[in-house]
């Protein structure tokens, strides 16, 4: 079984009729018939039906088209993304992310790009989404990454989520909590907290309707920055407890500096990031390159993330 066999089969499936499907992919008949006959010795089963009037699929054939269309779509993105590492030359693109996202997605994604595409030039805005709207509303960047919650309402964006992640709490190895075979949510009210300065009005409705959470990230936080790097660190020194998403403590808990507790968290306390970009403004080979780059990076991360929450 090869590609160009997967293709036959799908486009046959998708025509029903062998002198449409021949047609669309340019062969003759007898080419696609016998194409689609040695298909089925291989895989010894009947994948069509021959009717009077064309053919259709047997359950065999519609679980492989389902399984056939998706690796086809793969393989597709492969070839549109080689091409684009072959036209990006020596071009440039310059983005925002959220500090979150900067302290973990971001430097993957420019590692990973610097692989491919050594020559590629890359700026970097790290802020808040709110500032960064803006920023891409007034043509100073391709892209930002960042919390989506208070942008998904503003028609001249277009938006491409990224895999969603619970935000846990996380706290250093050797902290007093970690000696609870089962802590719960009130003994949080104990210890003091690392909080970003801005956080979208969704999260804090959810923070408030769970009064054992901290409700005011700037307002009761011990240690309060726009700086998600700084605050990773200060929890990873100090008593503090972290809230963050798995993926962006993956060498921390690799190096055993922070560990999660096991906590019974509200799902609603999960991330909501996108890729965002302006509808009207194509992006350019260098941009959608470094876009695809960071899509293929977070879901990598987030699979990484998430497993040690899996083995806890």
């Amino acid at each position: 079984m090869n590609l160009k066999q997967l293709q036959h089969f799908v486009t046959l499936a998708e025509s029903g009729n062998v002198h449409r499907a021949s047609a669309r992919l340019n062969i003759s008949q007898p080419a696609l018939s016998k194409s689609i006959r040695t298909l089925e010795e291989e895989l010894d089963v009947v994948l069509f039906d021959r009717l009077s009037r064309g053919v259709r699929l047997t359950p065999i054939g519609q679980w492989l088209l389902s399984r056939s269309c998706s690796l086809l779509s793969e393989v597709q993105q492969l070839h549109t993304e080689i091409d684009l590492i072959k036209r990006q030359a020596n071009g440039s693109v310059r983005i925002a992310a959220g500090t979150v996202l900067c302290s973990s997605l971001i430097p993957v994604a420019l590692a990973r790009l610097r692989e491919v595409a050594a020559n590629v030039q890359v700026v970097v805005e790290s802020g808040y989404w709110d500032h960064q709207k803006h920023m891409l509303l007034n043509g100073e960047i391709d892209f930002f990454v960042a919390d989506s919650r208070e942008l998904e309402d503003i028609i001249e964006f277009e938006l491409v989520p990224l895999p969603a992640e619970p935000i846990c709490v996380y706290v250093r190895s050797g902290h007093a909590l970690l000696k609870k075979k089962k802590p719960a949510l009130s003994d949080l009210q104990k210890y003091p907290f690392t909080g970003l300065t801005k956080i979208p009005k969704e999260l804090e409705r959810v923070l408030a309707a769970y009064p054992e959470l901290p409700a005011g990230m700037l307002s009761s936080s011990a240690v309060a920055s726009n700086d998600f790097g700084l605050l990773r660190t200060s929890a990873v020194l100090t008593d503090v407890l972290f809230f963050s998403p798995p993926s962006a403590v993956q060498e921390q808990i690799r190096r055993r500096e922070l560990v999660r507790l096991n906590l019974p968290l509200p799902p609603q306390l999960q991330t909501h990031f996108a890729i965002v970009w302006l509808k009207s403004r194509r992006l350019s080979t260098t941009a959608e390159l470094m876009k695809r780059t960071i899509m293929e990076c977070a879901l990598q991360s987030f699979q990484a993330g998430t497993s040690h929450i899996a083995k806890a």
